[in-house]
């Protein structure tokens, strides 16, 4: 185990299917990580005790004195109060409704926490050590199973007034569209999440050849084969999917004026069939003072993004 003379945080990233746990130095190297399934169905209480076990194990399997870790910072899923640390009911836990979450976790582990929003720890770990490193101010938009997003202004998280400012997924994009799952019409994540793009292509299978003519879409890494026979319907979602998401980003350049834009989740693997039309559509639509300055990128730390982000929030609530 290498040794560090800098104060390490243990950081933890909580996803509804899997968490990772880590002790990280101040310098953003990962000591040690651990990745555990998600005791979400279990209920909130049975899900604390599992988090508070799994710090214990993960500082245990670090080596380090007990006074070496400074605190913990944990992403997890919102919405929440990122200065209270008050979980308020995320759609896919079972019980946590205006949670205290870090008043707990303080009281069990006897140390500082820190607890933020998991789009928001992404955005901030990009940002400290990934493709976003040396710029003052990003966005990072999260393209999964929905949409996300985090944003960076003069080095700090933006939370908003109501701690719920990224939430570009549910930005309206197209008037009256498909049905969101948040109860609107026309948002962003209706159309370019992964479950939209796989909802938009089946149906455009259907149109093209008739119900019950095809074989449905049910995973992203399907379209993949699909492209690479030259499917023209699948390619025409696609980059139709590219240019929504390129709208969303030209309103980001225009309204916050960005450094970078960030890209991050499993819609990125669609590649630049996806971007290049992306990028083309800010260049068509937002102030060109707006793109002379803005990158926008794909993420680059994976699944590491949350944990060193999760890490920083602990470093910088320590050090303000």
């Amino acid at each position: 185990m290498k040794k560090t003379t800098n104060s390490c945080a243990l950081a933890a990233d909580v996803g509804g299917t899997n968490t990772r746990m880590a002790v990280v130095t101040g310098e953003g190297e990962i000591l040690t990580q651990s990745k555990r399934p998600t005791h979400c169905k279990k209920g909130r209480d049975e899900m604390i005790k599992f988090l508070v076990s799994f710090s214990r194990e993960t500082i245990e399997k670090s080596q380090l004195p007990r006074n070496e870790i400074c605190g913990i910072g944990i992403g997890f899923p919102g919405p929440l109060n990122a200065k209270s640390g008050i979980v308020f009911n995320p759609p896919n836990l079972i019980g946590w409704d205006n949670v205290p979450l870090k008043d707990i976790l303080e009281e069990e582990l006897k140390m500082p926490v820190s607890v933020e929003n998991d789009a928001n720890s992404a955005a901030l770990g990009e940002w400290w050590k990934g493709v976003g490193a040396g710029t003052n101010s990003l966005v990072c938009i999260t393209l999964g199973t929905g949409i996300g997003g985090g944003i960076i202004l003069d080095g700090r998280v933006w939370h908003g007034a109501s701690w719920i400012a990224g939430e570009i997924g549910h930005t309206t994009i197209i008037r009256d569209g498909m049905n969101c799952t948040c109860g609107n019409k026309g948002c962003l994540e209706a159309y370019a999440s992964s479950r939209g793009i796989i909802e938009r292509v089946n149906i455009a299978l259907s149109d093209k050849r008739g119900k019950g003519k095809f074989q449905p879409i049910t995973e992203l890494k399907q379209l993949d084969q699909l492209v690479l026979q030259g499917n023209e319907i699948i390619l025409n979602v696609i980059k139709e999917t590219g240019v929504i998401l390129g709208i969303a980003v030209a309103n980001l350049a225009n309204l916050l004026n960005p450094e970078m834009v960030v890209l991050f989740g499993g819609v990125t693997n669609l590649g630049e069939n996806l971007i290049k039309p992306l990028r083309e559509e800010v260049k068509k639509r937002a102030f060109k003072k707006a793109t002379e300055s803005l990158r926008i990128e794909v993420a680059k730390l994976g699944d590491n993004s949350g944990i060193l982000g999760a890490a920083k929030s602990i470093f910088l609530k320590l050090q303000s």
